[in-house]
């Protein structure tokens, strides 16, 4: 067993400044890397510059087990029924501080073997540099036994994982999608093939029921089994020493985002709330407090969540270097014409009042769902609609069966809000705005990587300060490419002027994003399906660009 000292933590955690050149390959990081983890079955950090939050599971019950942080031992809260899934919570740390953390029973036998987890500069210092990961739609159950699968194999999530975890960035932004086991838009959508096989996969697997809640019912049982192939196994404990953050979208709340006129899964019926927040529950860290996070939006205050704790909106904050606005735009959407949004009123307040506040050096944007693009999908903050069928509306399309479209605004897209695109102006407004600092918005969803910089939206100049919008790329995505799935491309969305910094490419991939006090660069990887496996280990960035300060 190899000997664990504190200075082979600290180097193992240390920043990958020495990585000279992203054009040399580092050893990718092993899944398997010889880190005994005993029983334990997945190990989640959160982070922030005093307290550190930890959700992890078992493989088998167990009683709770005993964190020690340093000298110090933090019991854990049992958070299902079974006693496999537990939560940690470490509040008054010292900042930019590496603890060594390791797992104990209560009698003080090791579970594990120690780990470093690093907390950030306290938003006052001056960090000389940080690294970010982020990518998006992880998700997705890897053995449906179809021919290709829908979805990457957990082996190549995560050998591509593994690359990006090897150039050591300190924190990483998952951006939706961790978990796909749609309900109504599966069991009754209109293509009677869908509908088959999704009766005859939950017949299988288990079926869960939309009158029931999530914990302490036969549903408890059926989401582990769901999520824990999807989740629990692809991460296992490879993010042990990398804080993380995962915003949901549509899927996480158990549905795609579709309306039709027979169903509208957005906002969140009680049957997908009560899902997503259970699984959010077992499995992915919430987002922690920050002093500049007002404590009673949306998403906070629930009496089962520490205090300040959200579910749905979160700040990455890195000293004065760099914050990054986190938000979910499917939870709290609304369906009021043109004072709707995809987040709620004290969300969009607060947004706006950050990204007015120059004080931090750098500024981004990690909505849910993308800026820039359209697909023709129903909850956009665009119009455009695939252009098929008669009358003037038309329904965003699903499962197209290889069908291709074209994209339109001159028929209505079905239940879609002015309100939407109304509120994305504000916001694109509020990054073009800033005076100082370059608008940057970094999202995913859309199941591509792809960077532009958007100078023009309707009537909104942004020319002197153009938005950066950029795809992170999808780390699962199999064969549910927009142009199979939506019968077309990601698109740049009607009405808007850009300039193509990296064309969108409809592959897997991740994003790095390095930053110093005057200028942050973006590097972005891409891989798909059908490519040799072993270029993964060997990934360059295929765009680098560097964002200055105005």
């Amino acid at each position: 067993m190899a000997v664990w000292t504190r200075r082979r933590f600290i180097q193992g955690s240390a920043p990958a400044a020495a990585l000279a050149g992203f054009g040399v390959a580092p050893a990718a990081a092993n899944v398997d890397d010889g880190w005994r983890q005993g029983d334990l079955l997945h190990l989640v950090p959160g982070a922030s510059h005093e307290r550190i939050v930890i959700k992890c599971s078992f493989h088998h019950p167990r009683t709770p087990p005993v964190l020690r942080v340093d000298e110090r031992r933090v019991r854990a809260q049992t958070t299902d029924t079974e006693g496999r899934y537990f939560a940690f919570d470490v509040a008054d740390l010292a900042a930019d501080h590496t603890h060594i953390l390791q797992l104990h029973d209560e009698g003080g036998e090791a579970l594990t073997d120690p780990w470093p987890l690093a907390t950030y500069p306290a938003p006052d210092a001056s960090p000389e540099s940080v690294r970010l990961l982020a990518y998006t739609c992880a998700g997705g159950y890897p053995t449906y036994g179809s021919d290709p699968e829908p979805f990457l194999s957990l082996a190549l999530r995560q050998r591509l994982l593994a690359r990006a975890l090897s150039f050591r960035p300190h924190a990483a932004i998952a951006i939706g999608d961790h978990v796909y086991w749609d309900q109504r838009t599966q069991l009754e959508s209109d293509r009677e093939a869908v509908r088959e096989r999704a009766e005859a996969w939950y017949a299988q697997r288990g079926r869960l029921d939309r009158s029931l809640p999530a914990k302490g019912t036969a549903n408890e049982a059926v989401i582990k089994q769901a999520v824990e192939p999807q989740f629990a196994e692809l991460y296992g404990v490879m993010l042990r020493s990398t804080p993380s953050y995962f915003v949901s979208d549509d899927h996480d709340y158990y549905e795609n985002d579709e309306a039709t006129d027979r169903f509208v899964t957005l906002p969140p019926h009680a049957y997908q709330l009560s899902f997503a927040r259970f699984t959010r529950e077992l499995f992915m860290p919430e987002f922690l407090p920050d002093p500049a996070r007002p404590l009673l939006m949306s998403g906070a205050g629930a009496g089962d969540r520490a205090p300040g704790i959200s579910e749905s909106f979160g700040t990455f904050r890195y000293g004065n270097l760099v914050e990054a606005l986190i938000y979910d735009c499917a939870r709290f959407l609304s369906l009021k014409g043109d004072v709707a949004g995809l987040v709620p009123p004290e969300a969009e307040a607060w947004l706006a009042a950050r990204t007015a506040d120059e004080s931090v050096r750098h500024l981004f944007h990690v909505p849910s769902h993308p800026f820039g693009w359209s697909a023709g999908k129903w909850r956009e903050w665009y119009p455009d609609v695939a252009d098929v069928g008669e009358g003037d509306t038309a329904v965003a399309q699903i499962n197209t069966g290889g069908e291709a479209f074209g994209l339109t605004t001159k028929r209505r897209k079905f239940l879609w809000q002015r309100g939407w695109f109304l509120q994305h102006q504000r916001l694109l407004a509020a990054l073009a705005a800033q005076k100082r600092r370059a608008g940057v918005v970094i999202s995913g969803d859309l199941h591509a990587t792809g960077h532009v910089k958007v100078a023009k939206s309707a009537d909104l100049d942004l020319g002197a300060n153009p938005v950066h919008a950029i795809l992170a790329g999808p780390l699962g995505t199999g064969r549910g490419w927009p142009s199979a799935a939506r019968g077309t491309v990601p698109l740049i969305a009607t009405g808007l002027e850009v300039e193509e910094v990296a064309p969108v490419q409809e592959k897997n991939g991740f994003a790095l994003f390095d930053i110093d006090p005057d200028e942050l660069t973006v590097r972005l990887f891409e891989w798909r399906r059908g490519e040799p496996e072993e270029e993964i280990d060997r990934l360059a960035p295929y765009h680098t660009h560097v964002i200055r300060r105005v």
